[in-house]
């Protein structure tokens, strides 16, 4: 038999504490941890990572905001918001070329002209 040790602390000092979503949970005597045993949450969902890529991607063409893709997927607004920001916070800034001083940009954001320095 496997001796159960907490996912904390380590010690070996634990107990049963109740089912928490059909798994039994377990109390460390030590450190006062609840846990239980695998790491259910840790599994991926293919249906929510595809509306999360969905609302990404409609959210960064300007075309939906965080409440009509809430209303969309049946999920909170602020849900959406924070799938869009999680993966903003992964991806670089953008590297701009050191001989481009200005941009002009029309009412669309769109860019219509560069200056450069000639040398």
């Amino acid at each position: 038999m496997t001796t159960i040790v907490c996912k904390k602390c380590n010690s070996d000092k634990v107990s049963k504490n109740g089912i928490v979503r059909l798994e039994q949970r377990y109390k460390c005597k030590s450190c006062n941890h609840n846990f239980i045993i695998g790491h259910k949450r840790l599994i991926k969902n293919p249906r929510l990572e595809t509306k999360q890529a969905l609302s990404i991607i409609l959210y960064s063409l300007g075309k939906s905001s965080f409440g009509f893709l809430g209303k969309l997927f049946n999920v909170n607004r602020s849900t959406t918001y924070r799938w869009i920001r999680n993966v903003a916070e992964n991806i670089e800034e953008p590297k701009i070329s050191s001989n481009i001083k200005e941009m002009e940009f029309d009412d669309n954001s769109r860019a219509i002209a560069t200056h450069s320095i000639k040398k």
